[in-house]
């Protein structure tokens, strides 16, 4: 855990190693439904959501050191499995444009290297893996404890186990070669995402307590007796739209 820990600390990445905090459901619940997106005209991506009725604006900025969580870096964004992906997704202008590493060196450092061609199964039927889509069981063995933390506090939302995202194999390049990685603008865009798809489950309930604690404190009449606190062993939340 020493060397995860040192590892991730070069990268922004080790606030992820430190997540274990009760979640408030209302409070998740009420800040997801009124969520919206925009960016003001310093250019800055900006998250808007309500909470009885007071209006907050956090630029990435403050939204990351709230959450303590990483705001500047490289950057991407996408849910997609393969790395050409990286080079479609980047922003086409502003400070979040950041172009990523070609598909071949992202490999060359994060995949043992293939012997042939690479199989997987779905729906009983063998398919052959593309070259620029990465499977778990590829993963170099040193960074697979990476993949378990990544996947369980920074993506959140399931997904298939069997493959890793295009997005997951930027972060692995990024902590290997020790560069930083804009992680609030990640789990900003994962909460858009999400936004726009009320079946999904809700993410980010553990950060989302260290933005809870900041509106009790701005906000001195929130009726905070209305949101109680619940170990993060729980039933998974959802939208509901009256």
């Amino acid at each position: 855990m020493s060397h995860i820990h040192a590892k991730f600390g070069l990268t922004g990445f080790d606030c992820l190693l430190n997540i274990n905090k009760k979640i408030v459901p209302r409070f998740v619940l009420k800040f997801y439904s009124q969520l919206k997106f925009d960016y003001n005209s310093k250019s800055d991506f900006v998250v808007n959501f309500v909470v009885q009725n007071k209006s907050f604006s956090l630029t990435l900025k403050e939204f990351g050191q709230i959450l303590k969580i990483l705001f500047k870096g490289q950057v991407s964004h996408t849910d997609m499995w393969s790395l050409d992906y990286l080079s479609i997704s980047v922003l086409s202008k502003g400070r979040y444009k950041t172009t990523p590493p070609s598909p071949n060196v992202i490999k060359s450092l994060i995949q043992v290297p293939r012997q042939g061609q690479v199989t997987r199964t779905k729906n009983k039927k063998t398919i052959i893996v593309d070259k620029n889509k990465i499977l778990s069981r590829e993963i170099q063995p040193h960074m697979k404890p990476w993949v378990d933390i990544i996947r369980e506090n920074a993506i959140c939302l399931g997904g298939h186990r069997d493959h890793v995202s295009a997005g997951l194999c930027r972060m692995l390049y990024c902590i290997e070669t020790s560069t930083p990685y804009n992680l609030a603008f990640f789990i900003l865009k994962r909460m858009e995402n999400t936004r726009n798809k009320p079946k999904e489950l809700l993410p980010y309930g553990m950060l989302l307590t260290r933005l809870f604690k900041h509106v009790v404190s701005v906000f001195p009449k929130l009726a905070i007796d209305h949101y109680l606190s619940h170990d993060r062993v729980m039933h998974p939340l959802t939208l509901h739209y009256e």
